[in-house]
């Protein structure tokens, strides 16, 4: 078993990266939970072991609609407290954008009941589609492999109608919040709103206009 796949026990600065709509950024300098890299590229499909929830989906079955994709797993706070947050952003925008929580074992990959999995999102209160990546298949693909400083696995990446991804967060939290203890997820929850309006922008424009 690899080091990294028992990192989230400390924490860690909290990386979110935007960058210009059609523009890949350069990679972070010496933060390896930025993701930098990876925006302008198109999204791996991914593999997950089951569907727990909503139908089974690829990524080609979204293509023309925006995907935010979230890792979580339970014992989370950061979870917690991104989870609802998320659950609002898909009923403001409805069906131009979907949610997909992936549930991903810790601290080592297992088998865990959809049982289990359905209750730990009620308590975390999520309601939307949930994916199982048992054996972190997917999760090393879009995230840990060839990168073995990464920090977290809790991650989110949202892709655009053409599959393309357009914004990274490296793991943690973001989340509205007026408390100054969580101002930095307050920012960067707002930056996910800034990239995700431009998203949406046009497709909610021509539906507007007819």
């Amino acid at each position: 078993m690899r080091a990294r796949h028992w990192i989230l026990a400390v924490p860690a600065a909290l990386a979110i990266v935007i960058a210009p709509l059609g523009a890949a950024s350069s990679p972070s300098a010496g933060d390896p939970d930025s993701g930098a890299e990876l925006i302008g590229r198109p999204a791996p499909e991914w593999t997950f072991t089951r569907w727990v929830r909503g139908p089974r989906r690829s990524l080609a079955d979204l293509r023309g609609k925006v995907v935010l994709v979230r890792w979580w797993t339970e014992d989370c706070r950061y979870c917690r407290s991104t989870l609802p947050a998320l659950e609002r952003l898909q009923r403001e925008h409805g069906r131009d954008l979907v949610v997909i929580g992936v549930f991903h074992p810790k601290p080592e990959p297992h088998d865990v009941s959809d049982r289990h999995i359905l209750r730990v999102a009620q308590q975390l209160g999520f309601s939307g589609p949930i994916a199982f990546d048992r054996d972190w298949r997917t999760l090393n693909r879009y995230w840990l492999d060839g990168n073995p400083d990464r920090n977290w696995t809790s991650v989110s990446f949202l892709v655009d109608r053409d599959g393309v991804i357009r914004w990274v967060h490296g793991g943690g939290e973001y989340h509205p919040s007026s408390d100054p203890k969580h101002q930095s997820c307050d920012l960067e929850y707002q930056g996910l709103e800034r990239v995700l309006g431009a998203l949406l922008g046009p497709r909610a424009k021509a539906t507007v206009t007819g």
